[in-house]
């Protein structure tokens, strides 16, 4: 069998904070210090969808896009549908749509991924720039692109079956061998000097590549949902390891709303429907809280 895995980012791929031990054992509340937290996090987030599934899944994203826009070569990008600059630019003039029109399509973009929660399936990893010293940061472990992706390759290797990866591209070529998409490819390869986790091979990848998300619709969707995980930890991350208490002392995890209508999609352990570890990892993962995402799905 043979799965399509679209990745997207979301976050800074770069440190812009200084290392601080300060920042982990008393980090700024989020209130005061957002760019903080935004610069913090970095997100990489695959969508996988068996091969079969994308003639079936496809064409309804087609006709949202035609509905709304009269055509369905129109990317969808997280920023242009918040940016009130981008909005205007790329929809509102472009389209001669209102902005009603516009926010209706977002509620109906977003909910067609929620209503394929069972085809649609994410795997994504937080890097947590916090935990990362200064010598850390100088080897290929401490690079939040690699180190991401090395986990996602993981993952899709436990997973079973055959997995073709697609990133959004990265570079101004679409060639393997420049930059970014050649250190990527490396990792695949397991030759460019990281540790090893827990995989010798990645048997079940069976071909990386580089596309540009405008020519596909399921690199569009990676990139709704990376943003929508990354602004789920931007605001609530340090509770991800339990930090924060109910009143009776129990962990509790607050939930971005546009986080919580995609969290049905995370990929899990089919006997025990954990997602930590599995849909979603969050490096280091350091108290290892298994939360119950799929309560309701």
């Amino acid at each position: 069998m043979l799965y399509k895995v679209f990745i997207d980012e979301s976050g800074k791929k770069e440190y812009i904070t200084p290392y601080s031990k300060d920042f982990i054992d008393n980090p700024p509340p989020f209130e005061k210090y957002e760019d903080f937290w935004r610069n913090n996090y970095f997100i990489l987030c695959g969508v996988r969808i068996k091969q079969s599934d994308l003639k079936i899944i496809n064409p309804r994203f087609n006709a949202l896009k035609k509905e709304y826009f009269g055509t369905h070569k129109v990317e969808i990008k997280s920023d242009w549908l918040r940016n009130p600059n981008q909005r205007n630019k790329r929809y509102l003039k472009k389209y001669e749509m209102s902005v009603n029109e516009l926010d209706e399509f977002g509620e109906r973009y977003i909910k067609l991924i929620g209503e394929y929660k069972d085809k649609i399936k994410l795997i994504a990893v937080v890097f947590d720039k916090r935990y990362y010293g200064d010598s850390k940061r100088q080897t290929s472990d401490g690079i939040p692109i690699l180190k991401t992706a090395q986990v996602i390759f993981e993952r899709l290797e436990y997973a079973g079956n055959y997995n073709i990866v697609i990133f959004d591209q990265m570079e101004s070529s679409l060639r393997l061998t420049m930059g970014q998409h050649d250190k990527i490819l490396n990792v695949l390869q397991r030759n460019y000097g990281m540790d090893q986790i827990f995989v010798d091979s990645y048997d079940n990848i069976v071909d990386i590549k580089f596309m540009e998300s405008c020519n596909e619709n399921f690199l569009q969707v990676a990139d709704i949902c990376a943003y929508n995980i990354f602004r789920q930890f931007v605001l609530y991350g340090r509770e991800w390891m339990g930090q924060n208490k109910t009143t009776n002392g129990m962990t509790a995890m607050r939930m971005y709303s546009y986080f919580d209508r995609i969290r049905c999609n995370f990929m899990f352990n089919p006997f025990n429907k954990q997602v930590r570890g599995i849909g979603l990892s969050c490096l280091p993962d350091l108290e290892k809280v298994n939360w119950n995402l799929l309560d309701g799905c």
